[in-house]
């Protein structure tokens, strides 16, 4: 199955989703954490306000958290080969 088709489904369809939705169970950050690392641009995706306001929620696309969990994945089926074959 396609990683994004997949963050689709789990996120009724959004293509962009808040950052203290996805943080926690992504990143194992908690939404405060995520939100401080944001405004330093220091996540592992872009995040970014829609709003011109601070007040605004942080977000990531779904196109870009399913880039970075597949590239994890894949490095992840890497280091599992050189132990396992």
């Amino acid at each position: 199955m396609n990683t994004y088709f997949g963050l689709l489904a789990e996120f009724d369809g959004r293509s962009e989703l808040p950052l203290d939705e996805v943080a926690p169970r992504f990143f194992g950050l908690s939404a405060r954490t995520a939100s401080f690392r944001a405004g330093a641009q220091a996540l592992p995706v872009p995040a970014y306000r829609a709003g011109d306001s601070q007040k605004s929620p942080w977000l990531v696309s779904a196109v870009d958290l399913a880039q970075y969990l597949d590239v994890k994945r894949a490095e992840a089926r890497e280091q599992w080969k050189m132990v396992n074959e």
